[in-house]
Parts: structure tokens; C-alpha cells; sequence
């Protein structure tokens, strides 16, 4: 397992030029997402997973966000963006599974990890037959742009980017 060790660091501007795709609500097929539109002015929270329904990510890592929604958002967090290298069809299908229903819970797919490379947190699962992806990771970033802190794994654990840890910093 390699990994691009951690380039975005606290005080750096949040990048927002990513080609990213989405499922609408309205449905249909893969949309672009507009992720400068989506961010400009909000204080959210991004959280990334390696891979959708992979056991870590779908049973450690996104249920404590989804369970402690309502908390993120008493503490001025305007919503959570989940991104993944998955295609937008899978991550519509893990949100669904995931029970995440709420509109303040956005998953976006990284497809070519334009986000993730701009934030230098990929990961190369290639050994696993998983290839690139994106790390496994969250940021706080402030309604000014800014990455306000960064919560990066440098393992296959969720240790240090876990809902507690970033619901402890906000």
C-alpha cells in the first residue's frame, strides 16, 4: 500500500476547480457536480473514503457521520461532503445503503481524483487490485475557503479522520 503523504495543511485555500460527478435527486444518470457552487460560503466537512462498501469504509468510517448529523450541524457545520474514486452510480447506491437520506449529506465521486490529487491525498491500492484512489481523510473548512484542520490516515485504519475526532475540533 502506497500512499501520497498529506500536502493540504491547515490555513491553505480549499480547492474548488475539481470535475466531480454526482446522481441528482431528481435521478437519472451522472451529473457534474458543482463543487464551487456547493462550498462557496458554507462551512463544512469533507470525508474521504478509499472505496464505497468496503468493510472498513461502510462500517467504520460513514455510519458515526450519518449518526451524528444533527450534532455536525448545532456546531456550525453547513454540510458533510462524502467523496470517493467511485463512480457516481456506486456512491448513489452506498448512500442509499448507508441510510444517508438527508440533503446535508452530499456524496460526490472523485472519479479522476482531480480533488484528491489537489489536496495530495491519493492512495495506491494497485497491490490489492484496487488501483488509485482517494485517501482516507477529513478536513474542517471554514465559510472563508480555508482549511481550518486536516485529518489525514496514514493506514488502513480509522483512527485520526473518525467522526469523534473531528466532532472533538469543532
Amino acid at each position: 500500500m502506497s500512499r501520497n503523504f498529506q500536502t493540504v495543511k491547515r490555513g491553505d485555500r480549499f480547492p474548488t476547480d475539481a470535475t466531480m460527478f454526482h446522481i441528482p435527486s431528481s435521478g437519472g444518470g451522472p451529473a457534474p457536480f458543482n463543487l464551487r457552487e456547493t462550498v462557496q460560503g458554507k462551512r463544512f466537512i469533507v470525508v474521504a473514503a478509499p472505496g464505497a462498501f468496503t468493510s472498513t469504509c461502510h462500517e467504520e468510517h460513514l455510519p458515526p457521520y450519518i449518526k451524528n448529523l444533527p450534532t455536525f450541524l448545532k456546531k456550525g457545520i453547513d454540510f458533510i461532503l462524502v467523496i470517493t474514486a467511485n463512480d457516481a452510480f456506486v456512491l448513489n447506491s452506498w448512500k442509499k445503503a448507508l441510510g444517508a437520506d438527508s440533503d446535508k449529506i452530499i456524496f460526490a465521486s472523485d472519479t479522476n481524483l482531480e480533488l484528491a490529487n489537489k489536496l495530495g491525498l491519493t492512495l495506491d491500492l494497485s497491490v490489492a487490485g484496487l488501483g488509485q484512489r482517494t485517501g482516507r481523510f477529513a478536513l474542517i473548512v471554514g465559510k472563508d475557503g480555508v482549511v481550518q484542520n486536516v485529518f489525514a490516515e496514514k493506514g488502513p485504519e480509522v483512527k485520526h479522520s473518525s467522526a469523534d475526532r473531528v466532532l472533538a475540533k469543532l
